[in-house]
């Protein structure tokens, strides 16, 4: 396992489009195109780089498949819902049909969500997904996902669990590193200086350690850590 390639530009507008970038030429490569979208703030400017058009000349968008990495146990409406995001930056702008975005049904409850989000997985890709590119944050913590230094979700045989975060809304949904395990490129984006200290233990330790989460993430051909000057390690 070999830690990230760490890909730092002089903004953080240059480290989205670049992110947004990788992301399109990933799916683009894939024969079959299945997309796990961060959650939080994180990635609204990717999003809207690609709904703007960027990727729209190579990527079979109709065609993509949409998960995500995490959830909070809200509504899907709730302005703190990754798929509300999702939804109003990048699946209405792009025309995605609601048949190819799989959401997290974070207002079930995480232990029920979790669930329901096992049986989709596993219905839809089997019980050994191969996502084309997992996109994911990276908290001050350096939590990625809704796993945070420490969870019992870092080992867990599950591809998703139910968790307790110590930031509101504290519980929530998870994709493990047992789902992320077979995707084609995973891409951590991270911005501003809270940020540096995490991403420094990120490329410190070639092996999984639980006091760095995102060492548990690697993708099969690529992980690559997306940052501006601020965040670089």
């Amino acid at each position: 396992m070999s830690v990230p390639e760490v890909r730092a530009f002089p903004t953080a507008q240059e480290a989205m489009a670049a992110c947004a970038e990788a992301v399109a030429d990933a799916l683009a490569r894939a024969a079959r195109p299945q997309f796990v979208l961060a959650g939080g703030e994180t990635p609204r400017g990717v999003y809207r780089l690609l709904a703007a058009g960027l990727g729209l000349d190579r990527v079979p968008w109709a065609e993509v498949g949409f998960w995500f990495g995490d959830e909070r146990c809200v509504g899907p409406d709730h302005p703190k819902s990754n798929y509300r995001l999702a939804r109003t930056t990048l699946f209405e702008p792009l025309g995605i049909p609601a048949t190819h975005v799989h959401r997290m049904l974070g207002e079930l409850g995480p232990e029920e969500g979790a669930k329901r989000y096992r049986e989709r997985l596993l219905g839809e890709l089997g019980p050994a997904p191969r996502f084309a590119v997992a996109l994911c944050g990276v908290g001050p913590e350096g939590h990625t996902l809704s796993l945070f230094p420490g969870s019992p979700g870092l080992d867990a045989a599950d591809m998703a669990v139910a968790t307790l975060v110590p930031t509101p809304p504290t519980h929530r949904i998870s994709l493990t590193p047992q789902a992320i395990a077979g995707s084609e490129a995973v891409f951590f984006l991270a911005t501003g200086q809270a940020k540096r200290d995490a991403l420094r233990g990120a490329v410190a330790v070639p092996e999984r350690d639980p006091r760095h989460p995102t060492s548990y993430l690697r993708g099969q051909s690529a992980t690559v850590i997306f940052c501006d000057a601020e965040a670089s390690p």
